[in-house]
């Protein structure tokens, strides 16, 4: 056949370039809603359809369809049709392709409205529609997680560079919680502490940081949510729709809310509170919740750092105070000592009455410096609230041992941890040190006993020793302090001669 005879396919070129051309406008736009619309459109102008339905799955409920378009002749659809949308080959009637994005199906659409049935021309057309909007979406939403990721490395290096010299809670946090809720759009974002002391009218938990407004009535509403996420440790996202405009299809507005717990080193119960947030275009509601933990556990990384500069503090802090106590010990104590025993043995020998009365009172002097110096050495080397009551009277006995010459016994009778408070226990501390220093100043003793005995309602302290005794002229000014503190709690004391020799101080305060 001459070439000239040959049929000339021009006008199946002008329909496969016009084909080609409405695909391209498909993928010209960034936004997904109009890229959803500009399918629909396509698909009915391509196969001839009167009218068609474009149906998105909702991710977070199955089986459900999150927003609808409609174009040409269909102006209503059954909701009961409408979640056939989700089913693949659901349609009872017409035409139907499934979108799919990433593999996933991301919605479907429906056309319908032939004068006569579809071929396999318009089954064709319609699945290249919709694999071209379901490339295109997943390109889209890959852009759009790009962009989340670069927001996020940017919110946590603007609060990292807060962390460079050291740890300022009262900025770190608020600017964490301000940049949690730019790049999640929500209404209120929050760091809460649900088992601190509770505000006696109102019963609302301590917030550490907050960004937003209404973050009072906000965090009120979702109180009971967050003690449950504190308590069981395991995160709780949940969505909220708002009712749609008239004028639009499908569901309104999804608002999600996701209380995450921040767990640190300290144990102590902090919630990520993020209130209303809005997903970007293109990126799903898990990827969402990803985001969220990942920003709680960089909470809990720096409110472990900050722990850790605090304890730091304290070390160091408490090091100086042990280095201070040793040093008052072990060279000023003993100076001291010396020097009231160079003194005391100068009065044996003095002639004058007045001297040597001067020397005892000198010497005096030197015994209360020395008390109120073990006391201060007491105070610097005592933790109040750590460890136990029997182990800070061990601690006590046993710093004495260079003092006395040898080691003091100690004797615990009853639950003394469990009945005595912070108040009691301080005072007979103190009493048990006074008289120890007694002891060690003037009885010559080779042997002492502290007894401590607690009962269902008395707390008693016994210190025996086997030396010279009291003589009945001496100056109870320890003795008047250790009297004194007995009055002050409703207790008494009671100072005994042991036979053949020795003192029994009794001291006892009711509990």
């Amino acid at each position: 056949m001459d070439r000239t005879d040959s049929p000339r396919p021009d006008g199946d070129a002008r329909d496969s370039l016009g084909i080609l051309r409405t695909l391209r406008e498909i993928s010209v736009t960034d936004d997904a809603r109009d890229l959803l619309r500009s399918a629909l459109a396509a698909a009915c102008q391509l196969t001839g359809a009167s009218g068609g339905v474009l149906g998105v799955h909702d991710e977070m409920h199955h089986g459900q369809v999150a927003l609808v378009y409609r174009y040409g002749t269909v102006t209503d659809l059954p909701e009961a049709e409408l979640a056939t949308l989700l089913r693949p080959q659901g349609a009872p009637a017409g035409l139907q392709a499934d979108i799919l994005v990433d593999g996933d199906r991301f919605g479907a659409l429906r056309l319908t409205g032939w004068e006569t049935s579809p071929g396999a021309r318009e089954r064709i057309l319609a699945e290249c529609v919709a694999a071209v909007a379901g490339l295109h979406l997943d390109t889209l939403r890959q852009r759009r997680i790009s962009d989340l990721h670069q927001q996020v490395t940017a919110a946590v290096w603007e609060v990292d560079r807060t962390l460079v010299d050291e740890v300022d809670l009262s900025v770190s946090l608020p600017l964490l919680t301000a940049r949690v809720r730019e790049l999640a759009a929500a209404d209120v974002v929050a760091v809460v502490s649900p088992t601190a002391a509770p505000d006696a009218a109102s019963g609302a938990s301590r917030v550490l940081a907050s960004a937003g407004e209404d973050v009072e009535a906000a965090l009120a509403d979702l109180r009971p949510d967050v003690a449950e996420v504190s308590a069981s440790g395991r995160a709780q996202h949940w969505t909220t729709t708002l009712p749609a405009p008239d004028n639009a299809g499908g569901r309104g507005e999804v608002l999600g809310t996701s209380l995450v717990p921040i767990d640190t080193r300290t144990g102590s119960p902090l919630v990520l509170v993020a209130h209303h947030w809005r997903a970007l275009q293109g990126v799903s509601h898990q990827r969402m919740h990803d985001v969220l933990t990942a920003v709680a556990l960089h909470a809990s990384m720096i409110l472990d750092r900050a722990r850790g500069e605090e304890e730091h503090d304290l070390l160091t802090v408490l090091e100086d105070r042990d280095r201070i106590a040793r040093d008052l010990h072990d060279l000023v104590i003993q100076r001291l000592f010396a020097i009231g025993l160079t003194v005391q043995g100068a009065a044996r020998h003095a002639v004058r009455p007045e001297v040597s009365e001067r020397l005892e009172n000198a010497v005096a002097e030197l015994d209360q410096t020395i008390r109120d110096i073990r006391a201060t050495i007491f105070e610097l080397r005592h933790r109040a609230g750590v460890g136990s009551f029997r182990a800070d009277l061990r601690q006590l006995v046993e710093s004495y041992t260079p003092t006395l010459g040898y080691a003091a016994t100690l004797q615990l009778t009853g639950p003394i941890d469990s009945v005595t408070g912070d108040e009691a226990q301080t005072q007979v501390l103190m009493v048990v040190r006074e008289a120890l220093s007694n002891v060690a100043r003037h009885a010559h003793a080779s042997s002492t006993t502290v007894s401590v005995e607690a009962t269902s309602d008395r707390l008693t302290v016994s210190v025996s020793d086997d030396g010279v005794g009291i003589s009945a002229n001496a100056v109870e000014s320890g003795l008047g302090n250790v009297r004194a503190r007995a009055r002050e709690h409703g207790g008494a004391v009671e100072l005994l001669a042991l036979e053949p020799r020795g003192t029994r101080l009794s001291w006892s305060i009711p509990v």
